[in-house]
């Protein structure tokens, strides 16, 4: 009886919860729809989209001189900048060249909110990741350079104590040198690491400003995910008819006198709201994070990409 109750409880929250979403999503759409506030949140995306360019462009100039007072290599510097600002000049070409078509399609967008809360939520999160497609481009350009020297610098310095990696064994072997190539060993080891400073500074901030927008996505999907699986029904029943969610009885004495029957009195204990959350939460297959900390922050040290959010249902090796 318990397992059909539960059953029953776990279909009949999957059911208001989508109902739920479903009333949010109409309230958006009420919302948007009003005042106009598509045409007004159109007409401020573009000013909005210019003035984050002209804020990244302002912090390549800055990068470019001396940022803090920091000796950089000068021609790098000058080659990593005009190379990011050139393609800040290209992504305000392609806003500019959409910006006729942009409340059209935030039109069409702000209907998917008939499909409910959720969807629009995730629509939103996809905009995002359009919008801000150039700072993820600096920030792919940014760790691909500074990882490669990284790893060049590793392995020179593996070069300098007569060591290599052994790409079968997946292992540091010894290996012997000749004065050819540790004179050329040490003349790249030189290059990179006077030019690593550069690198490091221009892949630090595209980093940060990466994060920023991987933390907005996220809450993003932790809001999702919070819709989708809140047992809504239970929760209702726990603050209305807490018995039909019960965690046992007790047993309370009303009478005990010699030489009469023992009188009881059951009593039903009620879940706490937390086992309530625990037991008939919907389980759902939205993103989550698969690094832990200390992976994220040798991830970062060594200028590997940062995906942070997969599907439960993937498989890893």
């Amino acid at each position: 009886m318990l397992t059909s109750n539960s059953g029953m409880n776990s279909k009949t929250n999957i059911f208001v919860s989508f109902l739920v979403d479903i009333a949010l999503g109409l309230l958006l759409i009420s919302w948007l729809y009003r005042e106009n506030r598509i045409s007004k949140l159109a007409d401020t995306l573009v000013p909005v989209a210019d003035r984050v360019a002209k804020e990244l462009q302002e912090l390549l100039e800055w990068l470019m001189g001396a940022p803090a007072g920091l000796k950089m290599n000068r021609a790098l510097d000058q080659v990593l900048g005009r190379f990011f600002l050139y393609h800040i000049h290209l992504w305000i070409s392609y806003i500019h060249l959409m910006s006729p078509f942009i409340e059209r399609i935030l039109w069409y967008v702000g209907l998917s909110g008939c499909l409910g809360l959720t969807f629009a939520l995730s629509i939103l999160s996809d905009i995002v990741a359009l919008l801000t497609f150039h700072i993820y481009c600096f920030y792919v350009y940014g760790a691909r350079l500074y990882c490669l020297k990284i790893y060049g610098l590793s392995s020179l310095w593996r070069l300098f104590r007569g060591k290599k990696w052994n790409v079968l064994r997946q292992r540091v072997d010894s290996c012997s040198y000749d004065l050819d190539q540790l004179f050329i060993g040490t003349l790249l080891f030189t290059i990179l690491l006077f030019l690593l400073p550069t690198t490091a500074l221009y892949y630090l901030v595209f980093t940060l400003l990466r994060l920023v927008m991987v933390l907005f996505q996220g809450v993003i999907h932790l809001s999702v995910d919070f819709i989708n699986s809140l047992p809504l029904f239970a929760i209702g029943l726990r603050i209305c008819r807490p018995y039909r969610l019960a965690e046992g009885v007790k047993f309370k004495v009303l009478c005990q006198e010699p030489g009469t029957p023992l009188h009881l009195m059951m009593e039903i204990n009620p879940l706490k709201c937390s086992s309530v959350l625990q037991c008939y939460r919907t389980p759902t297959y939205s993103c989550y994070p698969k690094d832990s900390w200390a992976a994220l922050c040798k991830k970062l040290f060594v200028g590997e990409l940062i995906y942070p959010w997969k599907q439960k249902t993937a498989k890893t090796d």
